[in-house]
């Protein structure tokens, strides 16, 4: 199967970036390469552009396996009634050998749920579907010739799809593996850089009169939504908000919807979290992934500043 074309943009604060290889492709799917020293690779650019660049790379891998399943599915369908059909027409051609003049009396069925008998005479010829509702007459031999070959070619086809996808699946995993770390290293840098002082905005040299005493806002919190946990901390740049989901859950059953002005946590068509954010953050900016058990997000603000709490209060 000829996979679509996977085109990685290099970001904007660095040179451009191989995430895989296509030189030994497996049957057109390009391998993943390990991102072995994550901070090299992120010394010229933001590890949030890395995480952004792997994201559509594993959702194009992920278009691909659905792809490829869907095809399986097809196959594997198929292949019972062709061998049926084939069995079938074997029968026909032994009794027209041994000379049954009679016929054979045969169950089919005529529709769903409901199965009929037919009286058959010893033919020559034979009738197959050969889909989009058309029919074509055959001898019993060139039915014969044209079945085995079909029954060949999706039996090769399929061991092949099998293989394909087991490759695929490990491409997937690779991926996955790369933005985790990434993703991990975004956050050690901002951790670092808050405890330099680096979001910290600088003291006026003197004030004419003392201010009023304002109210902090928090750099950290934590809270449930239902029976799930979260906690979030945040900069003047970003938050990181960290959703627990159930145990042994797998990031294909994981969806999160980042928006401008809310964010959506479902698990398996359930939604797990969900809420409007107490200010604006920039989606295309954002990025989230699977340690374990948890889900952790990286909301980008669209404005440099404190949020009085994760989400909007009643």
């Amino acid at each position: 199967m000829a996979a679509p074309p996977l085109v990685a943009s290099a970001p904007r604060n660095g040179g451009e970036l191989k995430l895989y290889d296509t030189s030994d492709g497996h049957r057109g799917i390009p391998e993943a390469i390990f991102l072995t020293n994550v901070d090299e690779i992120c010394e010229s650019r933001e590890p949030t552009d890395v995480v952004k660049l792997l994201q559509e790379l594993y959702t194009k891998y992920q278009y691909m396996q659905t792809s490829m399943n869907s095809q399986r599915a097809s196959l594997r369908a198929k292949l019972p009634d062709i061998s049926s059909a084939l069995e079938t027409v074997n029968h026909m051609v032994e009794k027209r050998e041994k000379g049954d003049a009679d016929g054979s009396e045969y169950t089919y069925q005529l529709a769903e749920n409901i199965w009929s008998k037919a009286l058959v005479k010893p033919s020559d010829n034979v009738c197959l579907w050969l889909g989009a509702n058309c029919m074509l007459e055959y001898t019993l031999e060139e039915a014969v010739e044209l079945l085995r070959t079909n029954e060949s070619n999706a039996t090769i086809t399929l061991k092949t799809l099998d293989e394909d996808v087991a490759f695929l699946r490990d491409q997937i995993t690779t991926t996955e593996v790369n933005i985790a770390r990434a993703h991990n290293l975004g956050v050690r840098r901002r951790q670092q850089d808050k405890a330099e002082g680096k979001d910290a905005a600088p003291a006026p040299a003197q004030a004419a009169l003392p201010a009023p005493a304002a109210k902090a806002a928090p750099t950290k919190g934590e809270g449930k939504h239902g029976e799930v946990s979260y906690t979030w901390e945040q900069s003047n740049q970003d938050v990181q908000v960290t959703i627990a989901v159930p145990e042994g859950a797998m990031k294909g059953d994981v969806k999160v919807t980042i928006l401008t002005e809310k964010l959506r946590v479902e698990h398996s068509g359930k939604v797990l979290f969900e809420g409007e954010l107490a200010s604006r953050c920039s989606p295309s900016d954002s990025t989230w992934t699977m340690a374990g058990s948890k889900v952790e997000i990286h909301l980008q603000k669209a404005e440099e500043k404190m949020w009085p709490s994760l989400l909007e209060q009643p």
